[in-house]
């Protein structure tokens, strides 16, 4: 299932850019994720916990950095990770490009999302769908108070 999102940073691209690829500075805006090692600085390990309708559940695995292309201002992970209580998986590949706005950043997320286990019959319910988008709402605005807050204080 693909899920696009779309959301506006209030900083300029080539910072909003440079913000965006420091996984270690991000992680903590990804709601429910926590980094729990860096394996490189392409490959970072660590967990989610979501809510999915009634369900709860806990993710852990990997992100890969992929691709970066500074030109286009794109950049490709894939992420791999096993429910915790061995129920299924998932695996995404996401591809995010940035370019100017008006407001300062345009930011278009498309994942490529497979999952597996019980939280599979989700995604026909437009449940899936509907907690991508509220996630990105929230990265979307802690990323953009912390890009405010970095601008303010250099």
């Amino acid at each position: 299932m693909v899920i696009t999102t779309r959301f506006e940073l209030g900083a300029p691209v080539d910072a909003a850019w440079a913000y965006l690829l420091d996984v270690q500075k991000i992680a903590h805006c990804v709601p429910g994720a926590s980094l729990t090692e860096v394996v490189d600085d392409k490959t970072y390990v660590g967990k989610v916990e979501i809510k999915l309708g009634p369900i709860g559940l806990s993710y852990k695995g990997r992100i890969v950095i992929e691709n970066i292309d500074p030109a286009s201002h794109t950049v490709r992970s894939k992420a791999e990770g096993a429910e915790t209580r061995g129920r299924g998986g998932a695996s995404a590949l996401v591809t995010a490009e940035l370019a100017a706005s008006e407001q300062g950043t345009s930011v278009v997320m498309n994942t490529d999302l497979a999952v597996s286990g019980v939280v599979a019959q989700f995604g026909r319910t437009g449940v899936m769908q509907e907690v991508a988008q509220r996630m990105a709402q929230r990265f979307a605005s802690c990323v953009d108070q912390e890009l405010k807050a970095a601008t303010a204080a250099g």
